[in-house]
C-alpha cells in the first residue's frame, strides 16, 4: 500500500527537491512552499532518506482531520493507531506548529497531542512512553494550518538530513548541506574539477565530491528515526546501504582515474587542518585536498583540462565581515576569477547584491536562495576563455587608484594643518576627483562619505560602483576598520525628506573638538551629523565678538553658534529653531561645554512668524543661517532664500539693538543680496572669502556669508511681517534645560563651611548650602562660566547665582526673608527672560503652600506634612 510523504527543504529548493524525489522514484510528488508531498512504500521513504542531498526531512503521514479545539485535537491524535508504529518501550516526543482561535499556544497543542498518544498506547499496549526532548526514539510532527486542518506525521530522519555526519570542526558560519548542494547543482557541476577559494570547513567540497562520485549523501550516518519504527526491515535498509557504498567507490574509482581534482583554500591555517581532517571521515582524502591560501594570492592549482567550476560561499557582512571591508575582498574574488580561470564557471552566493556587483562579472543566471533566515542571491558567471584583462580592470583590482592616491595625499597634509588649527573635524576629500564625486569629512577617528548626487548621464550601476570603491579605498588608506567609514548619499531633497533621517535610528552620539570647543555629532542618523564644518571661521568669529552682548541665533540647529558665543562670553543667548530635538542636542552641547544655561533660552519656533512679532528683546549680534529651500507643514508659507531675502533681513529690525550687527550665511550656490536691504538701514560687507576654512578652499561656494551693521538713523522702510500675526500654535515654546545633575548647589553668605568637608551631617548640608533652580538674569549675575561648583551631587554640579527657588524644596534652609507672604514680583528690568518661567506648583514651606495668582504668589491653606522618602531628579522631585 503506497504511504503519504512530506519531504521539508529550504524556501529556494522546491523544485530541486521535486526533480530528485521524481528521478529517486516517487509517485504523485507535487511541490508546495518549502517541500514537497509524494507517495509510494516505506523501503521508498528509507530511500529518500538515504539519497536526498535537497531534503531538510522526511516525514510519514498519520492522519489529517479537522481541527478547531483541543478536544478534536485530542480526538484525532488519539484515533491514530499508533501501537503499528511503536511500542511502549520507546521514547517519544512531540513538535507542534501553528495556532487558532482556541489552541494559542504550540506548547499546550504538543502537550495534548502527547497525552492522545499515551493514553492510546496505555489503551492498546497496557503502557505509556516516556518523553525525551533531547534524544527521542520517536518525533512526531503536528501541524495546524490557518484553514483549521491539522497534519500529524512521524519524522523518518531522526536529526535533520542535513546533518551528513562527516564533519568533525566547522567555521565561524558554516554553510548548510542541503544549500551547499543547491549552489552546486544550480552552477551545473556534473563531475569535473572542482574549487571553493573560501571553503572554510569544506561543506561546499564534500557535497561536490558526493555529486562527483555519485555518493548518498546519507551513507556515513548512524542513526535514522525509521530505525525504531516497525516498519523498519533491517534487510531492505542493508541492501540499500550496500548498493550505495558499491556505487560511491566505483565513482571515486572513476574520479581518480579521470584525474579530477576537488581543491579548496582558506585564509585560516586551523581551518584548513579541519578541512582535511573532515575530508578523511568523509572518504575523500585522496580527491579533496585543501590549502592555505588567501583570496588575494589566488591561483589555479588544476593540472589537468577538465572543466572548472568554481563555488563559493565569502562573507556577507551579517556574521561575518563588515561590508565596507568586504568590497575589496569581493572586487579581487572577480578580478582572480577572470586572471586564473578562463572558461570556467562560477557560482557566487550572498545576501547583498552591491558586493556582488562589486565583482564586476557578468552573471548569466540570478537564483534566490536563503540562508537561513536571509534571502540570498546566487550569480552563475560564466568566464570568457579568451578574454584577458583590460588596462583599466587590471588598475581596477586596486580600487579606485586616482581616488586613493588623492586621499592619501590629503590626509597627510590635513593631520598636520588640523594639529595647527586645533580641530578633529574637517573636511578631507572634496570631489577632488571628478570621476568620484563626494565629499569625505573626518570626525576623530571616523569618515563620512556623502556621495553626490551622479549627472544623468551616468549610468547609476556606474555611480553605484564608485560609491563602493570609495568605500573600501578609504577603508584602505585611512587604516581604520571597516565600521569606522559611513556612506551616505546627498542630493536635492524635497517635501518630508528635507530633514532625512535613518529608518533606524542608532542614537550613537561622539565628541569632536574645535578650537577647544566640544560638540555633539551623530555620524549615523541624518544626512547631516550636527556640526557644519565649513562653519569653522564664522564661529570662531561669533566668538570674539560676542563678549557682553545679547547674542540671537536664528535657525539654531544644533546652537553650536550659542555656543561659541557663550563661550566668548555672551550676556545672553536665544536659540530659535522649529525641532525640539535638535535644540535638545544644543542644550547637550552647552553641557558639554560646562556654560551654565541661566543665561540661554532655547524656542522652538517657526523663525519666520517668530521674526514677524516683536518679543520684547533686542539684541546686540544676530547670527542667522537659513535654509535654502523649506516647505514644512508646520510653517504658515515656504520659504526661499533668494526669493524671501529682504523680507526675512529686514524683519530682523525688529530685534536688533542700534549699532547691532548681523551675520548673514547661507549655502545658496552663487547668492547675491539685494541691495535694497540698505533702506532697513544695514551696511552690508561680504565676508564669504575670510569666512572659508582651509579644508573647503576646493568649494569656495560652499556658502556666502555677510556682516550687516544696522543704523536705526538710516532706516527708510519698515519690515513687512512674513506671516499673519496670529496666535502661535501649541508646540511653540521654550525649552526647559534638564541638567545632567541631580542638584546645584551654591555657597550661601550665611554660612561657611569647609569645602572638602563631605561626610558631615545631614543638617550642616541644609544649612550652608542653597538649592538654586537656573539663574535668572538679574543685573548682579555673571555671564557665562565654564567654573563648576565644589559640591557634586550624583555629577558635576556647576556653580549658580540664583535668586529663584526650585519648588517643592521644604528639606532646604530658606535665606532670610526669602519668599515672605508678598505677592511675587519678577525682574521688570529683566522680564524677557523672566516671562520664560512657569511655576506650575506650589512653593512648599512646612505646612503652607503656595499657589499662584494673578498678581502672584500667595499663601494658601495648611495641608499636612508628608514622610515619605523623596529623591531629587532630573525631572523634578519625585516620591519613592
Amino acid at each position: 500500500m503506497a504511504l503519504s510523504f512530506f519531504a521539508t527543504c529550504p524556501k529556494g529548493l522546491e523544485t530541486l527537491l521535486l526533480n530528485e524525489l521524481n528521478q529517486l522514484g516517487a509517485q504523485s510528488a507535487k511541490e508546495t512552499v518549502a517541500g514537497v508531498s509524494f507517495k509510494g512504500d516505506f523501503a521508498f521513504g528509507m530511500k529518500a532518506c538515504l539519497w536526498s542531498r535537497f531534503a531538510s526531512r522526511i516525514l510519514l503521514e498519520m492522519s489529517e482531520f479537522y481541527c478547531e479545539t483541543d478536544t478534536e485535537l485530542y480526538i484525532g491524535a488519539n484515533g491514530v493507531a499508533w501501537e503499528k508504529y511503536f511500542d511502549k518501550s520507546n521514547t517519544i516526543a512531540v513538535s507542534f506548529t501553528g495556532t487558532n482561535d482556541e489552541i494559542r499556544n504550540t506548547q499546550y497543542g504538543a502537550l495534548k497531542v502527547k497525552d492522545a498518544i499515551c493514553d492510546r498506547l496505555q489503551t492498546t499496549l497496557g503502557g505509556r512512553p516516556d518523553v525525551d526532548r533531547e534524544n527521542p526514539d520517536v518525533l512526531i510532527n503536528c501541524h495546524l494550518d490557518k484553514k483549521g486542518s491539522a497534519n500529524i506525521l512521524i519524522d523518518l530522519s531522526g536529526r535533520a538530513l542535513l546533518k551528513r555526519e562527516y564533519h568533525r570542526g566547522t567555521g565561524a558560519a558554516p554553510l548548510k548541506e542541503n544549500l551547499a548542494a543547491a549552489m552546486i547543482k544550480r552552477a551545473g557541476y556534473t563531475g569535473d574539477n572542482f574549487i571553493d577559494p573560501m571553503c572554510g570547513s569544506g561543506t561546499l567540497l564534500f557535497e561536490a565530491a558526493c555529486v562527483a562520485t555519485d555518493t548518498a549523501p546519507g551513507i556515513r550516518r548512524e542513526h535514522y528515526g525509521f530505525f525504531n519504527l516497525k516498519q523498519f526491515d533491517k534487510d531492505v535498509w542493508n541492501n540499500l546501504l550496500e548498493e550505495a557504498k558499491n556505487r560511491s567507490q566505483n565513482g571515486i574509482a572513476k574520479c581518480l582515474e579521470r584525474k579530477v581534482e576537488i581543491v579548496g583554500f582558506d585564509l585560516d591555517e586551523r581551518i584548513v587542518d579541519i578541512a582535511n581532517e573532515n575530508a578523511a571521515k568523509a572518504g575523500f582524502s585522496n580527491l579533496v585536498k585543501v590549502y592555505h591560501c588567501p583570496v588575494q594570492n589566488l591561483y589555479n592549482p588544476f593540472t589537468s583540462d577538465l572543466k572548472v567550476t568554481i563555488v563559493t560561499n565569502p562573507p556577507y557582512g551579517k556574521r561575518m565581515g563588515n561590508f565596507n571591508e568586504l568590497i575589496a575582498l569581493y572586487t579581487e574574488i572577480g578580478a582572480g576569477f577572470k586572471k586564473n580561470f578562463k572558461g570556467a564557471r562560477a557560482a557566487v552566493i550572498s545576501s547583498s547584491p552591491e558586493l556582488l556587483s562589486c565583482m564586476r562579472l557578468h552573471s548569466n543566471k540570478v537564483y534566490k536562495l536563503y540562508n537561513g533566515e536571509l534571502l540570498c542571491q546566487l550569480r552563475v558567471f560564466d568566464i570568457n576563455e579568451t578574454e584577458d584583462l583590460s588596462v583599466k580592470e587590471e588598475q581596477n583590482i586596486k580600487i579606485a587608484t586616482d581616488f586613493a592616491n588623492r586621499l592619501k595625499k590629503n590626509l597627510t597634509y590635513m593631520r598636520k594643518w588640523a594639529k595647527n588649527v586645533n580641530t578633529n573635524a574637517y573636511r578631507v576629500y572634496d570631489a577632488d576627483v571628478p570621476e568620484y564625486s563626494a565629499a569625505i569629512d573626518y570626525y576623530d577617528g571616523y569618515y563620512v562619505i556623502q556621495a553626490y548626487k551622479a549627472p544623468a548621464k551616468v549610468n547609476p550601476r556606474v555611480a553605484k560602483r564608485h560609491e563602493l570603491d570609495m568605500l573600501s579605498a578609504t577603508v584602505e588608506i585611512a587604516g581604520v576598520t571597516g565600521d569606522k567609514v559611513i556612506l551616505k548619499s546627498r542630493e536635492v531633497q524635497k517635501g518630508d525628506n528635507q530633514y532625512e533621517k535613518a529608518k533606524e535610528l542608532k542614537n550613537e552620539f561622539m565628541t569632536v573638538n574645535e578650537n577647544n570647543a566640544l560638540f555633539r555629532v551623530n555620524l549615523y542618523d541624518y544626512l547631516d551629523t550636527g556640526l557644519f564644518l565649513d562653519g569653522r571661521l564664522i564661529r570662531d568669529l561669533i566668538r570674539k565678538e560676542a563678549k557682553d552682548k545679547d547674542f540671537l541665533n536664528l535657525f539654531s540647529y544644533t546652537c553650536s553658534a550659542s555656543v561659541a558665543a557663550a563661550l566668548g562670553g555672551a550676556k545672553s543667548t536665544v536659540s530659535v529653531d522649529m525641532s525640539r530635538t535638535y535644540l535638545e542636542w544644543g542644550m547637550e552641547n552647552f553641557k558639554l561645554n560646562h556654560l551654565a544655561t541661566d543665561k540661554a533660552q532655547f524656542i522652538q519656533a517657526d523663525c519666520l512668524a517668530w521674526l514677524s512679532q516683536d518679543q520684547g528683546l533686542l539684541f546686540d549680534l544676530i547670527y542667522i543661517d537659513p535654509p535654502t529651500f523649506s516647505n514644512s507643514k508646520r510653517m504658515e508659507t515656504s520659504f526661499d532664500v533668494k526669493r524671501d531675502q529682504v523680507a526675512l533681513l529686514s524683519n530682523l529690525t525688529r530685534h536688533l539693538k542700534d549699532g547691532g550687527e548681523v551675520i548673514f550665511c547661507t549655502n545658496f550656490r552663487g547668492f547675491v543680496i539685494d541691495e535694497s536691504i540698505k533702506d532697513y538701514g544695514f551696511e552690508i560687507e561680504n565676508i564669504s572669502e575670510s569666512t572659508l576654512p582651509r579644508d573647503f578652499a576646493r568649494d569656495k561656494k560652499i556658502h556666502t556669508c555677510y556682516r550687516l551693521k544696522f543704523t536705526k538713523a538710516n532706516m527708510v522702510k519698515t519690515p513687512e511681517p512674513m506671516t499673519t500675526l496670529k496666535a502661535a500654535p501649541k508646540w511653540q515654546k521654550a525649552l526647559d534645560v534638564k541638567e545632567n545633575t541631580y542638584h546645584e548647589y551654591s555657597d550661601s553668605n550665611h554660612y561657611s563651611q569647609d569645602r572638602n568637608s563631605r561626610n558631615g551631617e545631614r543638617s550642616s548640608y541644609r544649612n550652608s548650602r542653597v538649592y538654586s533652580s537656573r539663574t535668572s538674569n538679574s543685573s548682579d549675575s555673571a555671564t557665562y562660566s565654564t567654573n563648576t561648583g565644589v559640591n557634586k551631587v550624583w555629577g558635576e554640579a556647576k556653580e549658580s547665582h540664583s535668586t529663584y527657588r526650585h519648588e517643592k524644596q521644604d528639606k532646604f534652609t530658606k535665606r532670610p526673608g526669602e519668599f515672605s507672604h508678598k505677592p511675587f514680583r519678577r525682574d521688570e528690568d529683566n522680564s524677557s527672560f523672566n516671562e520664560r518661567r512657569t511655576y506650575d506648583n506650589g512653593y512648599s514651606r512646612g505646612k503652607s503652600s503656595y499657589s499662584k495668582g494673578k498678581d502672584g504668589f500667595s499663601k494658601g491653606k495648611t495641608r499636612a506634612s508628608s514622610h515619605k522618602p523623596r529623591v531629587f531628579g532630573p525631572d523634578g522631585i519625585k516620591d519613592l
